[in-house]
């Protein structure tokens, strides 16, 4: 699922279909309402995946406020426990940096750095 600074939620983008499965069959999700390969209904996904997006949204809004570092960290953290991407994990670790948490921001990092190579 993509989690670029865009205006458009997860459901519109092309790639939020890769990071997300049919919970019935495993499929790909491909940003569809009703699974190609069982029929399941995956409204629900694609509900989850819409919040998680407005979550990361209004932590990337409260980063930019400059004064609201910890409710960044808290809606990333929120985001992530939805639905987890590369991008969310990058936007975690800045709000784990803007609060002084750089254990916990070097080991999220860490773990984007290792995905990202396989």
């Amino acid at each position: 699922m993509s989690d670029q600074p865009a205006r458009t939620p997860p459901s519109a983008t092309p790639s939020a279909a890769t990071a997300l499965h049919c919970p019935t069959c495993r499929a790909a999700w491909r940003s569809v309402a009703t699974c190609p390969r069982c029929g399941a209904d995956l409204t629900a996904l694609m509900r989850v995946a819409v919040r998680a997006w407005e979550l990361r949204q209004a932590a990337r809004a409260a980063l930019a406020a400059g004064s609201r570092a910890a409710e960044a960290l808290a809606l990333a953290r929120a985001a992530g426990q939805l639905h987890t991407t590369p991008h969310g994990q990058r936007l975690l670790a800045l709000a784990l940096l803007m609060n002084g948490q750089m254990a916990e921001a070097a080991a999220v990092i860490a773990q984007v750095l290792s995905a990202s190579r396989h």
